[in-house]
């Protein structure tokens, strides 16, 4: 019972707060390394749509030309044959 209520020694003190400030200072660094990496993500996702959106735009653009131009080439087929 003695041992329990006795303080710890002085060296066990400086290696325990040696400890918990090493842990600290590495979940510190470990929330700056997360914030870091979310703000990375939300530029990614920000650059991505814009980039989506130019594709979106150009792939629309081939289609509108693709289908007019099919139009365009069975339309003066069809002229051809009936005229």
């Amino acid at each position: 019972m003695s041992n329990e209520q006795e303080p710890k020694p002085l060296k066990d003190r400086r290696t325990h707060d040696l400890y918990t400030d090493t842990v600290e200072a590495h979940i510190i660094a470990d929330m700056l390394r997360i914030e870091s990496i979310t703000t990375e993500l939300k530029e990614f996702k920000t650059d991505t749509k814009e980039r989506l959106s130019k594709i979106e735009g150009w792939v629309v653009s081939i289609i509108g030309v693709t289908v007019t131009t099919l139009l365009a080439t069975i339309g003066s087929i069809v002229f051809k044959v009936f005229t």
